[in-house]
């Protein structure tokens, strides 16, 4: 899988765990997403698109077996989504989480709270 092939399968996860968050705030929420990267040496850094990217593909072989996503604060302007791969030894892409088929290594967790920053327009 190349690198930007991965991307779009993180973009579509990162749509799923905005969805998840709407269902449990009953609300729509923005679609600018930034990334709180744990682990991959970061510790909760919120960083754009991108850069999640880069730290979370590995090469075109080898891939984190779980990557944690899960939507922990809104804003007006955007939606800051957890991000943390496990510490499993990295496997070929037919071994990675896949739960829901073609969701590759990406796992959809619900934040038991979600920060909503009041006082901006959604």
């Amino acid at each position: 899988m190349s690198k930007q092939e991965f991307r779009k399968l993180f973009e579509i996860a990162l749509e799923e765990a905005a969805q998840n968050a709407e269902g449990k705030l009953k609300r729509a929420v923005p679609r600018n997403f930034q990334i709180s990267l744990h682990g991959v040496g970061h510790s909760g850094d919120v960083v754009d698109l991108e850069t999640g990217v880069d730290a979370l593909y590995l090469s075109e072989d080898l891939f984190y077996g779980i990557i944690d996503l899960a939507v922990v604060e809104v804003n007006g302007q955007s939606t800051i989504v957890f991000a943390r791969p496990s510490g499993h030894e990295p496997v070929p892409f037919d071994r990675t989480w896949n739960y829901t088929s073609g969701s590759g290594p990406f796992k959809q967790l619900i934040a038991e709270k979600i920060k909503v920053v009041q006082g901006q327009s959604y």
